[in-house]
């Protein structure tokens, strides 16, 4: 008797890597979306403060950079 494989989303998709997809797919998955309870939407913080300091963020200075230099912040003393 044949073994038969069960059904993939990339039984359609040819080449190395539909093959690939086509053996990893019964030992991974499909990919785990969300937490697997329902969450709360996102609400940012009324008064954020520095990771470094503590003090209120809109207290410091943010030297934003360009391209290739770096952003800093400048806690306030």
């Amino acid at each position: 008797m044949r073994k038969v494989k069960a059904a993939t989303p990339f039984d359609d998709t040819p080449g190395l890597v539909g093959r690939l997809n086509r053996f990893l797919y019964p030992i991974a998955g499909p990919a785990s979306l969300g937490a697997g309870h329902p969450e709360e939407p996102y609400r940012a913080p009324v008064d954020p403060v520095c990771p470094v300091c503590a003090k209120p963020l809109a207290a410091h200075a943010i030297e934003r950079g360009s391209g290739s230099s770096r952003t800093f912040l400048n806690c306030p003393r």
